[in-house]
Order: C-alpha cells, then structure tokens, then sequence
C-alpha cells in the first residue's frame, strides 16, 4: 500500500465517521439550544431547576412547608 492509498482510506475513514456521527451531534445541539433558549427566555438558571421545595407533614396532620 502506498502513501497516497493510505492518505484515501483515512480520509474515507474520517469521512465515514463524520457522515454517521453527525445525525446524534445535530440533534445533541437542537436540544441544547432549545434548553438554553427556554432558561434565557424564562430566566431559569440551572441551580433554580434543582431547586424543590419539600413539604413534610407534622403528627397532627398540617402540611409545613420547609426548604430544605
């Protein structure tokens, strides 16, 4: 095999790997984008999305609501 065949079947090789890949990577950057878009429009930033507040209930049976 010579150099030029083997510079061919890299780049077929590197080719093939672009062409399969790039389906999972649009869609990886669509999702990404609509999530960013959603945060910035809706002013939601990642610590608030964790955020949850928890509601434990007390013996008498009253809700409380605690953060926590």
């Amino acid at each position: 095999m010579t150099g030029a065949e083997t510079l061919d079947v890299a780049r077929d090789a590197i080719w093939t790997i672009v062409v399969v890949s790039s389906p999972l990577m649009i869609v990886g950057l669509v999702v990404g984008v609509v999530v960013s878009l959603f945060q910035a429009l809706t002013q939601i930033q990642e610590q608030t999305l964790v955020f949850v507040p928890k509601i434990p209930h007390r013996r008498d049976g009253d809700a409380v609501a605690r953060v926590g």
